[in-house]
């Protein structure tokens, strides 16, 4: 009875560990404004996003890419947008026409 039981915690902790947030992924269209390597983050000039949110200008983390090595201030940039319970960041930035 006892391995019974520590066998069901072991694969109750294995299967928590494996559930992902409620992920959504959008398309940005925009400008780079400026950006902070300290942090790792682009402050973008973004276009409406549909579904989700306006026009405005917004700081965004990067993840998988180091600000320093992205298209230059002032270029245009698409990238995708991951949005979570937890938090938001920009992952694919390159650039656009």
């Amino acid at each position: 009875m006892t391995r019974a039981i520590a066998f069901l915690l072991v694969v109750a902790t294995l299967a928590c560990g494996r559930e992902k947030p409620n992920e959504k992924l959008y398309e940005v269209k925009g400008k780079i404004v400026s950006r902070d390597a300290g942090d790792n983050t682009l402050r973008v000039d973004h276009e409406a996003i549909p579904g989700f949110m306006e026009a405005m200008t917004m700081d965004y983390s990067v993840h998988g890419a180091k600000v320093a090595e992205l298209p230059a201030d002032g270029a245009r940039i698409r990238a995708k947008l991951h949005v979570t319970d937890s938090g938001y960041w920009l992952t694919d930035v390159k650039t656009s026409p």
